[in-house]
């Protein structure tokens, strides 16, 4: 009996054991390899280097183009790829643990992009490096540049006779033949929406013509023209440059607000704000006038200093709209607002007790078209303030300090970058931003709710939506705090090994502490540190209504911070790591209460 029970227990044993045997092999995944980037089989790069993300199967051996490549827990395999001129041929394998290969090919080819002499053997004007690039308008005693790019050792000229000068190549890294030349507008000068015409010649009497693709405009008789801005959200620029966000940003302003226009360069209107003062506006953003339009200009009339149950006003009564911008300062904090086209003709300030945090309101007036408004709350921490017009009369409305600076007491808003058709930036396993930030934005969510807060989402699923709809959303919620969760990336020609980190953003200065407190604790999960970043030129970023923070969590190209963002225990010590930041920040609040 005994032996028979002994052959059942071993029987049934060894059944377990093959079964469950054969459950490990079925579970056992077939090796792969999924290239993440380069997005497609056949790039085109005009960069020496180009970075790639792929992932196979954990504990496989990969080579590109027999060079052992370095696989990841994760299984992630990432590398920055070195390209010659032309054709490069990639072959990126993977040997499984089981032995199964897999082997996956893709081709960048390189551009030449690098600038040469042109060939002395024949007289060309080429179109590459010609300026102006783009169309302007321009007013007396604006300075024309022009340049091209043609045949060494030649005599170049530009409308109709004026001279243009060949650079010495140790100012062109060894390029000969690039000329230049200028020409400054006089007021008897009209032209309007005519190419430059170039000529260049040799000293063997040969001439070659050419014309801009870009049209000149000379206007000094009809400058300034005077537009009106539209749109819901117009904004000024400092200058020209540009980057992936955007121009660096002078001003949001409202619609109906009266420029001088008094040039322009491809899409976008020069600006007169003062005398020795320009700004730059998208054309699309405003309506010229008819020619004859009196110029914005307004004296300043009485102010109005009072307040409700949540914000104080300051009321100054105008003529007209004119455009402003604002900055803010520390120690004291303080509101400057701009006028620009304004001269005081204010005798008195009536400031109401119903003001409660509002220390002092006083001007100056900085020259004869610049009238400065300064505002000195009683707090050192600013809570948000808006500016616009009520007819032609500015109102800044500054939201108060809370008067419990507890996260019980508050209503935050929290944005998920990202989202439905726009991924965001892809790690090497596959992981989409998108997909990280509303994950994490969820439990940072959980996290403020279980400290009684109400809590506003951007997005609550995967859905697209503009940057600029979500700011609706922020200033419509009346929030105290909006928190943007995202996860940063280096670009396709970069090493992904060399970045890596958390950081923080922010472009307003008072909302500084914010960001400097969540970056402080976002440290402590063992992320590198990859700074504390100002002047943030984000849309988010941008509203003065609201404190602010745009959170980096961790560089999702890198692998080793990758691995971290996928865990979802990590998302939700990263949503405790911002609450705790908030929690400090409004510590500090309430220490440095007063101005």
């Amino acid at each position: 009996m005994r032996i028979f029970q002994f052959i059942l227990v071993l029987g049934a044993s060894l059944f377990l054991f093959l079964s469950t045997n054969s459950a490990q092999s079925k579970k056992r995944k077939a090796n792969y390899v999924n290239i993440v980037i380069p997005k497609k089989d056949t790039t085109i790069a005009g960069t020496k280097y180009y970075r790639l993300a792929a992932n196979t199967l954990p504990g496989s051996r990969v080579t590109l183009n027999g060079k052992k490549l370095k696989v990841y827990r994760s299984g992630a395999v990432v590398n920055l790829m070195k390209l010659d001129i032309g054709k490069n041929v990639f072959v990126l394998r993977s040997y499984g643990p089981h032995g199964k290969k897999i082997t996956k090919s893709f081709v960048i080819i390189r551009k030449d992009v690098k600038l040469r002499t042109t060939p002395k053997d024949s007289l060309v004007i080429e179109d590459v490096q010609m300026l102006p690039d783009k169309d302007v308008w321009l007013d007396q005693n604006d300075i024309l540049e022009v340049r091209i790019k043609g045949t060494p050792n030649g005599y170049a000229s530009f409308m109709n006779g004026i001279p243009m000068q060949e650079l010495p190549v140790d100012q062109t890294n060894g390029i000969g033949g690039i000329y230049v030349g200028t020409y400054k507008v006089k007021e008897t000068d009209f032209l309007v929406d005519e190419p430059i015409k170039f000529r260049l010649e040799n000293g063997n009497g040969e001439v070659v013509e050419k014309e801009s693709k870009a049209k000149v405009s000379f206007l000094p008789k009809m400058f300034p023209r005077i537009a009106v801005t539209r749109d819901e959200r117009p904004y000024l620029n400092y200058g020209l440059g540009t980057n992936r966000l955007g121009g660096a940003k002078l001003s949001f302003i409202e619609p109906g607000i009266k420029l001088m226009i008094n040039g322009r360069v491809g899409d976008q209107y020069r600006v007169k704000l003062t005398d020795d003062f320009e700004a730059w506006i998208p054309m699309e953003q405003v309506t010229l006038l008819p020619l004859g339009t009196p110029l914005p200009k307004t004296l300043t009339g009485s102010w109005n200093v009072y307040g409700d149950k949540k914000y104080d006003y300051v009321v100054v009564n105008l003529s007209e709209k004119i455009p402003y911008s604002t900055t803010q300062e520390v120690d004291p904090t303080r509101i400057i607002v701009n006028l620009y086209g304004a001269t005081s003709n204010t005798n008195w300030i009536t400031q109401h007790l119903s003001s409660k945090n509002i220390k002092n309101v006083t001007y100056r007036q900085v020259s004869k078209d610049l009238f400065r408004i300064i505002i000195e709350p009683v707090y050192k921490q600013i809570w948000g303030y808006g500016i616009s017009y009520n007819g032609n009369s500015l109102v800044i409305k500054i939201k108060r300090q809370p008067k419990r600076l507890n996260i019980k007491n508050l209503t935050f808003v929290i944005d998920a970058g990202h989202g439905g058709s726009n991924y965001g930036a892809l790690g090497a396993t596959g992981l989409k931003e998108k997909d990280f930030t509303l994950k994490t934005a969820k439990y940072l969510k959980k996290a403020l709710r279980r400290k009684g807060a109400r809590v506003v989402m951007t997005r609550t699923d995967d859905s697209f939506s503009l940057n600029s709809k979500r700011l609706e959303t922020v200033l419509e919620s009346g929030a105290d705090i909006l928190i943007s969760i995202h996860a940063n990336s280096i670009g396709t020609s970069t090493n992904p090994l060399k970045a890596r980190g958390t950081s923080t953003y922010y472009k307003h200065i008072c909302f500084r502490p914010l960001s400097q407190k969540i970056y402080k604790r976002m440290l402590e999960l063992g992320l590198q540190p990859f700074g504390n970043i100002g002047n943030f030129n984000f849309t988010l970023n941008s509203p003065t209504e609201i404190p602010n923070v745009l959170v980096e969590t961790a560089f999702i190209s890198n692998p080793l911070d990758e691995m971290k963002l996928i865990s979802n225990s990590f998302k939700r010590r990263i949503a405790d790591k911002i609450v705790k930041g908030v929690e400090d920040f409004l510590r500090d609040v309430k220490k440095n209460k007063l101005n």
